[in-house]
């Protein structure tokens, strides 16, 4: 029997997983994907000016050292390096798709934002340098769950087959809309607490993003800092930022869908074309041939999104319910992930400030 089973292999399961290790506990983290990292996604691909490749964020990019005390100190004990999201030169902004966007100069938004050299990949990647393989176990969907008075049954579909474990605690690090829909609690978890769970945006989920590879940072040598907000209904990307490696070598711009779920599925095949058109309208012909274009539609991906989640907040949602800050069927369950956080919520060092929580908990 386990001691801990943690569902869940994003940043706040690898976290919560490294530091119970240091308590010799018998512990298993089981990850529904092929991958580890959860909404930590970076993908490599080829530089437009090196023979090498470089590593794009196409899940969260930005992390803020100044207000974000744990993932701050995650990534010095990891020994990687920040470096300033690039600002510099002229931002447009633009009302419609008939006006010409207006120029600004705009030093404030991500005056403190930093982003990671190589990657926010190597947040996670760092953990699992700390972790034994042999308690991970991907392609592992949780189904159910029992409650068997002093432990818990854990059912998985482990691809072709189901398998079965036991374990005296179990920590849910998942988005609390998803366990609700796609997890079997027995005996059945209150009425409102299912409820609240379901009223639990996952944050990242209805959105997606775009990143475009060139042969070299055109906009930095005409003047500008590839941000560009455009706001209006109908604009495929609503924003645009540089995402050029540290050193520069290597160009990219990445944008923010602005297109909801239903609106990119009906366009999917003219995607990569609308955005190309898009870009070109603001910075001219130079970037009309991209080397490469990727999409990461959060709102496709199973183990992330669900059918609620198609439509986005329209602002940053409340969370850290209280209800998800206790323990359930008694001190046996307990709930983890980035929308647990009463604090920062939704971001890198809320996933982190949730596994705190439940470290405590666990180590009482």
């Amino acid at each position: 029997m386990l001691d801990i089973a943690i569902i869940g292999a994003g940043l706040s399961g690898l976290s919560l997983v490294d530091r119970l290790l240091e308590g010799n506990r018998n512990i298993a983290v089981f990850e529904a994907r092929n991958r580890y990292g959860g909404r930590i996604l970076s993908r490599s691909i080829a530089s437009g000016s090196t023979a090498s490749s470089f590593m794009v964020d196409m899940g969260p990019t930005w992390l803020w050292p100044d207000y974000q005390p744990r993932i701050a100190a995650l990534a010095e004990r990891l020994g990687l390096e920040l470096f300033r999201q690039w600002d510099a030169g002229h931002s447009l902004y633009q009302v419609d798709a008939h006006s010409a966007p207006a120029m600004y100069i705009d030093t404030e938004t991500h005056n403190t934002a930093r982003r990671i050299k190589g990657g926010c990949h190597q947040l996670t990647a760092g953990l699992l340098q700390r972790i034994p393989g042999s308690i991970l176990h991907p392609h592992h969907r949780l189904l159910r769950l029992a409650d068997r008075d002093t432990y818990i049954d854990l059912e998985f579909d482990a691809g072709n087959h189901h398998v079965s474990y036991r374990a005296q605690q179990v920590v849910l690090a998942m988005p609390p809309r998803l366990l609700a829909e796609s997890i079997l609690f027995e005996p059945a978890l209150a009425p409102k607490l299912i409820r609240a769970m379901q009223d639990i945006p996952t944050w990242m989920a209805g959105h997606a993003k775009a990143m475009l590879v060139y042969p070299e940072a055109f906009w930095r040598h005409q003047g500008y800092s590839g941000n560009a907000l455009q706001p209006y209904p109908g604009a495929v990307l609503a924003e645009i930022y540089d995402a050029c490696s540290k050193q520069g070598e290597s160009a990219a711009l990445f944008g923010f869908f602005g297109l909801p779920a239903f609106t990119r599925e009906h366009y999917r095949d003219n995607l990569e074309a609308l955005i190309v058109q898009q870009i070109t309208r603001l910075f001219g012909t130079a970037a009309a041939n991209p080397l490469h274009i990727l999409i990461q539609d959060w709102g496709l991906e199973p183990f992330t999104a669900t059918e609620q989640d198609r439509v986005p907040p329209t602002e940053h949602p409340r969370y850290g319910h209280p209800w998800l800050q206790l323990d359930h069927w008694r001190d046996k369950l307990y709930f983890c992930g980035t929308e647990t956080a009463q604090t920062s919520g939704g971001y890198l060092e809320g996933a982190l400030k949730a596994s705190d929580r439940v470290f405590e908990a666990l180590t009482l």
